[in-house]
């Protein structure tokens, strides 16, 4: 048996999360505000990478968009200009930010949800190929180097798998040992002794274009003339591996409040394969935003996250070492992949719609 198979122990993801005092107050002119603050974050937003990013100094301040805006067109055409998102991704390991619902329970995204937009032979052959230009880097570590070879050829003395077990949906992931694919992909060889020492099970997801910029939360607001006062900040937790092992993500929890109330959530993320940014803003200051709204419109604040969804599939090379038997599986899964060249999680955008 090869000792390059990843040896088993608990999945390695720390995960930790930071929680940033936000709020909102307002300062009403002539109208009335309509109802309190109501917002819904969005759980399981998940963002992918390739390398473990350097965090800028807390304090930045809050990315902000530039002017108003009416319509999500508008909103969506700004951010294309300042976070592009490319129209597939993939992504080494197993992704943090899988579909979650509000109590942060995996979606069970099916096959027949992504089957005719990507079918997941061609799935295999995408994360293949991106496995052999991840292996081919040489600014990777060698032991991950080794792990992405892994996914493409296997392990030495093993049986190679005949075709791809292609899964029904994302809650379908258990392996041939037992375990959750999270579980196996979050996984690294800890035993210094090991000549696969560092090395992480062969995962990767790779995805097509879906959603993007999708929102993280939307305050009520100022219905009549008058200006809104917004105060907004976000924290950034990051998630690694205590070893070698892939770069997982981390969570975002953005927050805003109306000086009586606040409200506020917390979305996994990961890294984009592609990513170009190497410093990511940590946590970032109480900002103001202010929004004066016209007679016969209503203002709000919305929170955007910056990337997009992919719909695709979690593709893993499995070893069942009771008979040295491999297995390529595929799994459908629907994440959130931050833009590649931003530093920054979310943006808050000014919002008016008619009254």
């Amino acid at each position: 048996m090869s000792q390059a198979v990843p040896t088993p122990s608990a999945p390695q993801g720390i995960t930790a999360s930071a929680i940033t005092r936000v709020h909102k107050t307002s300062r009403r002119k002539s109208s009335v505000m309509a109802g309190g603050l109501v917002t819904a974050f969005l759980t399981g937003i998940s963002l992918i990478g390739y390398q473990t990013p350097a965090f800028a100094d807390d304090g930045q301040p809050a990315k902000i968009a530039d002017g108003t805006y009416e319509s999500d067109q508008g909103v969506i055409a700004a951010m294309e200009r300042t976070d592009p998102v490319n129209s597939s991704e993939s992504s080494m390991g197993y992704p943090a930010g899988v579909d979650k619902d509000k109590d942060g329970n995996v979606k069970p995204f099916t096959l027949a949800d992504v089957q005719s937009t990507y079918d997941p032979e061609q799935a295999v052959k995408d994360a293949q190929a991106a496995a052999t230009q991840y292996a081919a880097d040489e600014k990777h570590s060698a032991p991950l180097r080794e792990s992405a070879k892994h996914l493409v050829d296997g392990w030495s003395d093993t049986t190679k798998p005949n075709g791809t077990e292609i899964r029904q949906n994302t809650k379908d992931n258990v392996l041939s040992g037992g375990q959750s694919a999270e579980q196996y992909c979050n996984m690294s060889n800890k035993d210094p002794q090991s000549s696969a020492y560092g090395q992480a099970a062969p995962c990767m997801f790779v995805g097509k274009l879906d959603e993007k910029y999708p929102q993280r939360g939307a305050s009520d607001g100022l219905t009549g003339e008058g200006k809104l006062t917004y105060k907004v900040s976000a924290s950034v937790a990051d998630e690694s591996s205590t070893t070698e092992g892939w770069q997982v993500g981390g969570k975002i929890t953005p927050k805003i409040g109306d000086g009586e109330s606040e409200v506020g959530g917390e979305a996994s993320f990961t890294y984009s394969y592609s990513s170009t940014s190497t410093t990511k803003v940590q946590n970032t200051k109480e900002t103001d935003v202010e929004i004066n709204v016209p007679q016969g419109k209503k203002g709000y604040l919305e929170g955007r996250a910056n990337g997009a969804t992919y719909t695709g599939y979690i593709v893993v090379r499995d070893l069942d070492t009771s008979t040295n038997q491999e297995h390529v599986v595929a799994i459908p899964a629907r994440v959130f992949i931050q833009a590649p060249g931003s530093s920054s999680s979310v943006t808050w955008v000014k919002r008016l719609k008619a009254a």
